[in-house]
């Protein structure tokens, strides 16, 4: 369709050349910037690291690093490539700094992470940020460089702001570097629609090139009129304003949104220059232009949607009051602009939040509207002369702002209206929303805005979802499965807590239940080995411990309580262990789920002589057309008695993908193929989600999902 309206527009062959020319420049970009030809030679073997301590991810007992590799065995890192690798530290790690020079042994392998539906993209953060490898070091050497200028810069403007209420705040807007901020406050801030002031984008460089402009015009007539008379003033202040901005971009991590506000204002000064005047249309084309010349891949950072629609909706809406000779000199005309631009971006925001955060910040529209002037006018100046202060002095001169700022906070946190929940929306419905945005710009598109908007209807009103579902959670080696009907929901087990700082119960299973809008109703842990209860503190302090309570007792016992509930038109029987068995894996609970027609089996960890003791009490019950293997695939379960009495069609081994135990072992693989079951397998499909219909089931796998080129 794009194609096909391009052409109606302009001849096919630009077109057809531009889209050359998109290949062209995003393969290039991905040989010379992403692809390590030699990548395969230095994996899964001990070699020589060097390199220099990007981050420290994580110190204690297990220390995990950044390192921006320089090389790796005998291949050393070009200038113009970036690589950077996730390693756990042996040793030496407390005497670690970061813009450390180290060497060591070790080892690594290609980065991989889980792949789950509605949840964080590790692997495509990854790719973005040029992580090319995992693994662990022996540290040899440490030389301790100097640090580098942006490291120093974000350490004076840390200090200068860390005594304040909401300094991270005040660090964040002058170093861009999120750091800082907790997760409750990163929460707080979406909620309140004022994600945007933490990520620089055209907001800030706006307001610091129209700073840097007002003082340099300020400082230049300070010269002497027979020097004025001879410089074009308007020029050089413009230049100059336009040179700050730059440096505040570099300075501030050179996101994407920044970017492209800088490209937008070098445009609008060089057509100054030239006493050009460019449509919104062209000036928004061709910033995005020069963007994705020099960063094809930035298509894949959504930041980059959000921060174009917004100056989209800007740039037409002042078109818009150019083009009706709108006059705004009275106050109240210029706050009705600032009213009409806050809704318009309000709505061409709207899809995107919809999609990336499942909801939208209703009190956003009230807040932004006193938000944006403040920061303009009166925070960022402040804060910028804050900074120049506390060169020669320690005053601090933001302690009225920052307890108006910070009381304020806290008092519009408590409002119950701040943010609604939309529930999830596919991509196909994005794009169709956006099209429909787009196509009601332009009086030519405008009576054909109702296409798209009579397809997503149609979209809507003809979804028909599954009586049940089953998702099964890549979550490495582990195990968490959660059945849902009716947006109720019933987990068993929560996978692993690595190391007290990465709970998958946190980071996996409830972001997916947020934006299924899922209420979870009982939770089963099938005992408790970490790779199966890692979650469970993060499930009580987020409040889910009533769940635990009609499996596990009002206080939380193992092994789980034998018993059989109605779960809507499901029926949960948990049927084992009748007593404490020889070890935990034997004492698992195993839960059989049915409908009548279709059933899952859960069985945990039991073993072979576990499996036995069921085949005797419970063969009957036994066939289920969903396996979760027992144990993850070992040789020590899945006996082909059992094997042969569940009778399943599927199973799945929940897995991750370097297990060092073999897992799933072979043998185990080939006994259930020889059965005539389709093997699944988490570390290698991600995800697996299952629809249940009343005469049949759709499979959909994460990694089919989301199987872009360049992670293959």
């Amino acid at each position: 369709m794009l194609v096909f309206v391009s052409s109606y527009f302009k001849p096919f062959s630009n077109v057809l050349a531009g889209f050359i020319l998109g290949i062209f420049v995003t393969f290039s970009h991905y040989l010379i910037s992403h692809h390590l030809s030699w990548e395969k030679e230095v994996v899964n073997k001990p070699i020589k690291i060097s390199g220099v301590v990007s981050k420290i991810l994580n110190r204690g007992s297990y220390s995990y690093i950044t390192l921006d590799v320089s090389a790796l065995d005998k291949f050393h890192i070009s200038a113009f490539k970036t690589v950077y690798a996730n390693l756990a530290v042996v040793d030496e790690a407390q005497n670690l700094a970061e813009g450390d020079k180290i060497t060591g042994e070790g080892k690594v392998r290609f980065f991989r992470s889980r792949k789950n539906f509605d949840t964080f993209d590790a692997e495509l953060y990854a790719f973005r940020n040029h992580i090319h490898f995992k693994g662990k070091i022996t540290v040899e050497s440490i030389t301790p460089l100097d640090t580098s200028w942006q490291k120093n810069y974000q350490g004076f403007i840390f200090n200068v702001f860390k005594d304040y209420k909401l300094g991270w705040l005040y660090y964040v807007l002058l170093s861009g570097d999120k750091s800082q901020i907790t997760p409750n406050d990163k929460e707080g801030f979406r909620k309140l629609g004022l994600s945007h002031i933490m990520a620089i984008s055209g907001l800030h460089i706006g307001i610091l090139f129209t700073l840097g402009f007002v003082f340099l015009k300020a400082a230049v007539f300070t010269l002497p009129q027979n020097i004025l008379q001879e410089l074009n003033i308007n020029m050089g202040c413009l230049i100059g304003a336009l040179v700050l901005a730059g440096i505040y971009v570099i300075l501030s991590g050179m996101q994407v949104s920044a970017q492209r506000a800088w490209l937008m204002a070098a445009l609008g000064v060089t057509c100054y220059f030239l006493g050009l005047r460019l449509s919104f249309v062209r000036t928004v084309v061709y910033a995005l232009t020069l963007i994705v010349l020099f960063s094809p891949f930035s298509f894949l950072n959504v930041g980059l949607y959000f921060s174009f629609s917004a100056v989209v909706a800007i740039l037409w809406l002042v078109s818009r009051q150019r083009q009706y000779n709108h006059q705004t000199h009275r106050i109240i005309d210029k706050f009705k602009l600032l009213v009409m631009v806050q809704v318009t971006v309000f709505l061409f925001l709207l899809p995107w939040s919809i999609f990336v955060f499942q909801g939208v910040s209703v009190s956003g529209l009230l807040i932004n509207l006193v938000m944006i002037p403040f920061l303009g006018i009166v925070l960022f100046p402040a804060i910028v002369i804050q900074s120049f202060v506390s060169l020669i002095s320690d005053v601090q001169l933001l302690s009225g702002i920052d307890s108006l700022l910070s009381t304020s906070y806290f008092l519009i946190k408590q409002w119950p209206f701040n943010w609604f929940s939309f529930g999830k929306i596919t991509f196909q419905d994005l794009g169709l929303s956006v099209l429909c945005l787009l196509m009601l710009l332009h009086k030519l598109t405008l009576r054909y805005a109702s296409i798209p908007v009579f397809i997503l209807m149609t979209r809507w009103f003809i979804w028909q979802p599954p009586d049940w579902q089953v998702d099964i959670f890549d979550v490495g080696h582990g195990t968490a499965v959660l059945v849902s009907r009716d947006n109720q929901a019933l987990l068993y087990d929560l996978g692993a807590n690595y190391f007290g700082t990465y709970s998958i119960f946190e980071n996996v299973v409830m972001p997916y239940m947020r934006a299924n809008q899922l209420s979870l109703i009982h939770t089963i842990i099938s005992h408790d080995d970490g790779d199966h209860a890692g979650g469970l503190e993060h499930l009580i302090s987020n409040g889910y411990e009533q769940s635990l309570n009609v499996f596990h007792g009002d206080e939380y016992q193992q092994p789980c309580v034998n018993r059989s509930i109605e779960f809507g038109e499901l029926t949960i029987n948990a049927m084992w262990p009748k007593a404490l068995q020889n070890n935990d894996n034997n004492s698992s609970c195993v839960v059989h789920i049915s409908d009548g027609k279709h059933s899952l089996l859960l069985p945990g960890d039991i073993e072979s002589n576990s499996e036995y003791e069921l085949l005797e009490m419970y063969e009957q019950m036994l066939p289920s057309t969903i396996l979760l293997a027992p144990h993850h695939g070992s040789k020590t379960s899945s006996s082909i008695e059992f094997v042969r009495a569940v009778e399943g069609e599927m199973v799945v081994f929940s897995r991750g993908y370097h297990s060092p135990w073999g897992l799933p072992h072979q043998e185990v693989v080939t006994r259930y193929e020889q059965a005539g079951y389709k093997t699944f397998d988490t570390a290698l499909n991600g995800h697996i989600q299952i629809r249940v219909f009343s005469n049949h089931y759709e499979v959909f796998l994460a990694r089919e999902a989301k199987n872009l080129w360049f992670l293959r």
